[in-house]
């Protein structure tokens, strides 16, 4: 029993450790985005909101925020939609090389981000196509639709299979009885779904890198920034992304819990 105590409280100890090495620098990048010096040095200064203001107001942060707007609306509704369909087959069928199917389909989660951007990269370009947002979307599709295929084939399991088979009895199609029974009862996953792929792909940086030139995502913007000189602002932008990844987050998981 004291053994088991101590196990307890070494893993406490470990997860406290691990917690505060990913969320330190995180809170002290929120601290310094209201310091009005521009150097991340103590003591802080004066609190200030110009960084924020200046984010705000700046075209190319503008522009890479309407960028990846774009990009993440689209790839998060393609990936839900096609997820839908995808979940549901896989959900309601059996057939040989179905437990291989479901490791394939999530098999671009545990493939380095950066082994897919270079590969679609060489394979889209060698196929005459240029680096655009639209590449862009089809990769980060790629990368979000196992997450998407995941998520809904968990909430479709555990719908009761006769449902659907008394509403076949009673006449109906099999895509009527989909529409009218499956797509209500996933209503919450579905938004949780697409909430969840929006942030996954808002957030992506390493394809959009890849399979973009001149149309910059806001993570390009980011990293562009640093890359050429420190700028405070880059604290201001941090902390409203990772605020509304958090919050989206938040509100994903508990759409999940719905039924």
């Amino acid at each position: 029993m004291k053994s088991f105590s101590l196990l307890n409280n070494f893993l406490y100890v470990l997860f406290t450790i691990i917690v505060s090495l990913i969320y330190l620098p995180i809170l002290v990048m929120i601290v310094f985005s209201f310091n009005s010096s521009k150097y991340q040095i103590m003591p802080f200064r004066n609190f200030t909101t110009s960084w924020y203001q200046r984010v705000l107001t700046d075209s190319q942060y503008i522009e890479g925020l309407t960028n990846s707007l774009i990009v993440s609306i689209s790839v998060s509704f393609f990936a839900t939609l096609l997820a839908f369909f995808c979940a549901y087959s896989l959900v309601n069928s059996n057939f040989k090389g179905k437990s291989f199917l479901n490791i394939f389909f999530l098999t671009p989660l545990v493939v380095p981000l950066i082994l897919i951007g270079i590969s679609l990269r060489f394979y889209l370009t060698s196929r005459g196509y240029e680096p655009s947002l639209f590449l862009v979307a089809i990769g980060q599709s790629i990368f979000v639709m196992p997450l998407a295929i995941l998520n809904l084939s968990n909430r479709m399991s555990q719908i009761p299979k006769n449902l659907e088979e008394a509403a076949w009895s009673l006449g109906s199609s099999r895509l009527r009885s989909m529409f009218e029974i499956i797509l209500p009862s996933c209503k919450f996953s579905l938004i949780a779904t697409f909430i969840l792929t929006f942030t996954f792909a808002f957030d992506e940086f390493i394809i959009a890198y890849f399979l973009t030139n001149f149309s910059i995502t806001l993570p390009i913007k980011i990293w562009t920034s640093l890359v050429t000189g420190f700028d405070p602002a880059i604290n201001a932008i941090g902390t409203i992304v990772f605020l509304t990844s958090l919050t989206l987050g938040l509100i994903s998981q508990i759409l999940f819990l719905k039924k």
